[in-house]
């Protein structure tokens, strides 16, 4: 005749099981949200999409306010490096992506950008 072992607090709980450990530090910045980079890009690709949408119902590309999406630009590549955490190659001295490849800033979004993303956004709905 065996007995079975009463059943322990961890049977008792909801977590299950996990082959790993988040930390306080880990935990304090998640509740934090999101990174400002990740913030920033988003805004960036909103503004974007909201001035090929512009494009393509007729603005002129050359009239688009485009103050705003590059001083996000400007921040985000004078900040994302950092805030990311971006690892440097030893050999070269560049910044690498998370996928080692070598990071490099975004450019300037001018009207002829827009224009051209304008452009392929309106061949890809044709294709659609």
């Amino acid at each position: 005749m065996s007995k079975e072992a009463p059943p322990s607090a961890l049977d008792e709980t909801a977590a299950p099981a996990r082959n790993f450990t988040v930390t306080l530090e880990d935990r304090v910045r998640a509740a934090a949200g999101p990174p400002a980079y990740v913030r920033r890009l988003r805004e960036i690709e909103d503004i974007e999409a909201r001035l090929v949408r512009e494009v393509l119902d007729g603005a002129d590309p050359e009239r688009l306010d485009l103050r705003r999406i590059n001083d996000l630009i400007d921040r985000h590549n004078r900040y994302y490096p950092c805030e990311a955490n971006l690892p440097m190659d030893p050999r070269s001295g560049r910044l690498l992506e998370r996928v080692g490849r070598p990071w490099t800033p975004r450019p300037p979004f001018t009207a002829s950008v827009v224009a051209q993303l304008a452009r392929e956004r309106a061949a890809a709905l044709i294709e659609d």
